[in-house]
């Protein structure tokens, strides 16, 4: 190309390079602005790169162009013009680049140097342009940036390069520097160019420092951190971009979450009072554009469906360069402690008034003319009238004095006071008041009336009284709350002691400035490290707040266990600056634990040495805790057994049994069963488990205990094997027995037929010869033929006692009510019958009734009556008496009479068969009747037993053993 062609394509080329420097200028100034510093970085970078390459490009075709002195072209004095206008171009695009606060660089990765890189950078490194251009110059850029970050950079870089093709690839990175200013935090906005093979050719890029920003953007994360209202911030598109922590807590959203998402979705308000949503709050703040008031009754719903009462407010986001807001912010404020706050100030209003209307003392209102314009119920109890004769009264009724001048001094803008006796006009009562009046003043100054306070004096004294019995229990329960506070400057290590924590040390001081180390001497040596670690990790911020316990010595060298917390106050940076807490003896508290966990060693012990089986289950029937004997038993491990369900320990059989057991002793506090425990390869054993409700840390839990019951088992079976052969053994002798009574049978039959034969024919023949013979007999054969038939009678009779006897033996019991003082009336008049002559007084109580067979019953009574009928004969005025009585808790009867008595040593021989205490020439008698009545009396359940005394008469008693039965009128 020729000289002279070569100017105009200079002058356009240099036109070019400086239309692409304004334009990156341009929008360094204004597109961060509008758009964000890293796409107006990205912009400049590679306007800015292109220009500085046409401009090198530019400067080697010049060089090119010019023509050497030896030879025969044009020299630059035949166009000055076109000499002049370029170089001035290139100064201006110099300056443009020096000043721009960005750095920009095109890299050769061959060589590890710079092909070129604005002037900047010496600001950065204090490292000369030319050096970092040289080859190798690079690397006094790469040791100053951190060793991670570099790895990061080399590693998106390779990863840009696995794209395949060969076009330019686009990257940012950041990474902290080492400047001799102190550490710079960079942005790296780059463009790989490469080979066609896809290789690294170049890397131009703009480079800006970001410190400023980021140091501007921690602190509004900590600024919005620490706004009491909730934050939210959108972009023009009503996307959120920033939140608050308080809005992350109210919305429930995190703002990772919620970044990009449309307002709507995290912002949720609905009308109070109607509950509609409330459209589109973003739009709104941009239609008018100024602060906007959202809702005057809203409800914010969080992202769980949590509603809370908010007052919220939204403005457009604006600069001085745009009209166009760039999106909007919303600043909104829980209200709810607010509207607590407000029903409880309404409460405290209701509770004032009620205290005024209930003050144990008189209270009341007056106007400048003396009248009362208020008083409550207390004024009218010391004044003994009502409140409404009170309201509107005029105080110069009072009649006294003293009283109205205080007033009067009120109303003259001084307090007002009396103490001393009053009677009021109104009662006859004298009273020891005291009196204190303040004025009352209107909004201009002027006394407008007054209010007074009316007091007797015994109450101010009580008052008083509790007042110092308040104030002592303050002090005390001050003392008693055992903790200390404690300042500690991080920086100064300076410790400030309270008081109370002096105290606890032993001494005497309101405060004591020491330090953190002279603190921790005092400290026992085993928890130094763990408090001071506690410490450290809290001011780190790893932990919200300070806790640690350890064993502080006294002045006496007597260590106490104490409590100690603390919470840090941090900077901007968030470094702690200042730390405040307490610390609170808790030797008691340690002591009663280690009591605690001794007992527990203790329980634990005592149950895994219990001979059987402990199980403790929760309320959904998890085993959580067992004793060693289940262990050893089941020959389960503990991980097994720890949560098993309830069923799984039993066989399956019995699983249903075992949960409805569970069930069952939640519900009524306890339940038993009898079970088949499982065994890990062995045989399952029987228990009985007894389980029991209790209540640990609030919740319902089941105790169970059990108990082999395999003994028990070879025991129940021997008991079968045993009744098996009792009840063989039974059915022996109760066969025997049925031929026993069979033979008896056959021997009543026997006496009934084939003995009573004889004694016929033993009477015919004695009465044939009594008839017959009498006139040859003698008066001695007359006598023995008279015994003869005696005897015989007799034997009749004892082969019908005996029989009786049988009978009551074999008889069928039919129990139905029996009217026991109708038979005895039946009974008593047969014998009137049979001894007319005799006089004998007889009382049976009436209505004597009992449950028993009505044939026996009558037999019992035959018996007892017709004994006492008997042994009374020989009495002068005989009584028989037939009642009821009764007898260890049970009802019995009772036949009692005076006649001959008995001898209490031979009682027992009065029940035997032909037993008798009497001869046959006194009373006659067999000696079956009262074997007869306690046959029958046993037969029912009963018992039979008789009292007596020689001469003075005897008592029969009998039960048939029941309560309730015998009823009396008598």
């Amino acid at each position: 190309m020729s000289p002279p062609s070569a100017y105009p394509s200079r002058r356009h080329a240099v036109a070019l390079v400086a239309a692409h420097a304004l334009v990156g200028i341009l929008l360094v100034v204004v597109v961060p602005r509008l758009a964000g510093i890293w796409q107006a970085v990205s912009a400049v970078a590679l306007i800015t790169l292109s220009s500085a390459g046409l401009l090198l490009a530019l400067r080697r075709r010049t060089a090119a162009a010019q023509p050497h002195p030896s030879s025969g072209g044009d020299t630059a004095a035949e166009h000055p013009q076109a000499l002049a206008s370029p170089n001035q171009a290139g100064q201006h695009f110099e300056e443009a680049l020096t000043r721009i606060q960005h750095v920009l660089y095109r890299f050769d990765p061959e060589n590890e140097c710079y092909d070129f890189i604005s002037v900047r950078i010496e600001d950065w490194l204090a490292t000369p342009v030319h050096v970092l251009c040289a080859p190798g110059g690079w690397q006094h850029l790469a040791r100053r940036i951190n060793t991670d970050d570099l790895g990061r950079m080399w590693d998106t870089i390779r990863e840009a390069l696995q794209k395949p093709g060969s076009a330019p690839v686009e990257i940012s990175v950041e990474y902290e520097l080492e400047s001799p200013r102190g550490p710079l935090w960079i942005h790296d906005s780059m463009t790989l160019l490469r080979h066609p093979d896809g290789r690294l050719a170049a890397i131009i890029g703009a480079a800006s420092d970001q410190t400023a920003r980021r140091a501007t953007r921690e602190y509004l994360r900590v600024t919005l951190r620490s706004i009491g209202d909730g934050v939210i911030a959108t972009d023009a598109d009503g996307r959120i971009s920033v939140m608050s922590r308080v809005a992350e807590d109210l919305t429930g959203w995190s703002e990772v979450e919620a970044r990009g998402l449309p307002l709507d979705t995290v912002f949720r308000i609905v009308d109070e009072a109607s509950g509609l949503p409330v459209p589109k709050p973003a739009e709104r703040v941009l239609r008018d554009g100024r602060v906007v008031g959202l809702a005057q009754h809203a409800q914010l719903i969080d992202r769980h469906g949590v509603r809370r009462p908010i007052s919220a407010s939204g403005a457009p986001i604006l600069t001085p360069h745009h009209d166009t807001p760039l999106g909007i912010v919303l600043v909104f404020r829980d209200q709810s402690e607010e509207r607590r706050t407000a029903r409880a100030m309404a409460d405290q209003q209701a509770r004032y008034q009620a205290l005024v209307d209930n003050s144990p003392v008189g209270i009341f209102h007056f106007g400048p003319d003396l009248k009362v314009r208020y008083c409550n119920s207390r004024m009218a109890e010391i004044l003994n009238v009502s409140r409404e004769r009170l309201d509107g009264m005029d105080l110069h009724s009072l009649g006294e004095e003293a009283i109205l001048a205080a007033l009067r001094d009120t109303l003259e803008g001084r307090r007002g006071t009396y103490d001393g006796p009053f009677v009021s006009p109104l009662s006859t009562q004298v009273q020891i008041l005291s009196l204190r009046a303040s004025p009352e003043y209107d909004p201009d100054g002027r006394v407008s009336g007054g209010v007074g306070i009316v007091e007797d004096r015994t109450s101010l004294l009580e008052t008083e009284a509790q007042l110092r019995d308040t104030r002592e229990r303050y002090v005390l329960a001050q003392r008693g709350a055992n903790e200390g506070l404690w300042d500690w400057d991080p920086q100064s290590r300076h410790l400030y002691l309270s008081a109370r924590l002096l105290s606890l040390l032993g001494l005497n001081s309101d405060t004591l400035q020491t330090t953190g180390d002279e603190w921790q001497k005092l400290m026992h040596p085993d928890d130094r490290q763990r408090a001071r670690d506690d410490l450290i990790a809290h001011l780190k911020g790893e932990t919200d707040h300070f806790e640690t316990q350890y064993r502080i010595a006294d002045k006496d060298g007597k260590f106490h266990w104490v409590l100690a917390r603390g919470l840090a106050h941090r900077n901007q940076a968030g470094r702690a600056v200042r730390v405040v807490g307490s610390i609170g003896d808790i030797t008691a508290r340690k002591l009663a634990e280690e009591q605690l966990k001794a007992e527990r060693d203790f329980s634990r012990g005592l149950i895994d040495s219990l001979p059987a089986p402990f199980f403790l289950f929760d309320r959904q029937g998890r085993l959580i805790l067992w004793n060693r004997f289940v262990s050893e038993l089941t020959g389960l491990a503990d991980e097994a057994l720890y949560h098993a369900e309830a069923e799984s320990l039993v066989i399956p059989e019995q699983e249903p049994v075992m949960a409805h057991r569970i069930e069952a002793a939640l519900i009524s506090g306890e339940a038993s069963a009898e079970i088949m425990l499982r065994r890990d390869g062995k045989d399952p054993v029987p228990f009985l488990v007894v389980s029991r409700r209790v209540l640990l840390d609030g919740e319902p839990h089941i105790v169970g205990v059990g108990t082999d019951l395999t003994e028990r088992k070879f025991a129940e079976r021997a008991i079968k094997r045993l009744n098996t052969e009792l009840e063989r053994r039974v059915a022996e002798r109760t066969s025997q027995l049925s031929a026993a009574l069979n033979e008896l049978e056959s021997f009543s039959y026997s006496v009934s037929h084939d003995l009573r034969a004889p004694l016929r024919a033993i009477e015919g023949y004695s009465a044939i010869l009594g008839s017959d013979y009498a006139e040859r007999l003698d008066d001695e054969a007359k006598e023995l033929l008279r015994r003869v038939r005696a005897a015989v009678h007799r034997m009749g009779q004892l082969i019908d006692d005996l029989l009786t006897l049988s009978r009551v033996s074999r008889k069928e019991l039919e129990r139905r009510t029996v009217d026991l003082s109708q038979l005895a009336h039946s009974i008593c008049d047969e014998l009137r019958q049979q001894e007319p002559d005799r006089d004998v007084l007889i009382r049976i109580a009436p209505d004597l009734r009992v449950e028993g067979d009505p044939s026996l019953m009558r037999t019992v009574l035959e018996n007892l009556l017709g004994n006492a009928w008997k042994f009374t004969g020989r009495v002068a005025t005989p009584e028989i008496h037939f009642s009821a009585t009764r007898h260890q808790g049970l009802d019995a009867f009772m036949v009692r009479d005076n006649g001959a008595g008995f001898d209490m040593r031979y009682r027992e021989n009065l029940f035997r068969p032909f037993q008798r205490l009497h001869t046959d020439r006194e009373f006659p008698g067999t000696g079956i009747g009262l074997a007869t009545v306690a046959r029958i009396v046993r037969r029912h359940g009963g018992e039979v037993w008789a009292e007596g005394e020689v001469g003075k008469g005897a008592s029969l008693i009998f039960s048939i053993g029941q309560s309730g039965g015998a009823q009396s009128g008598s």
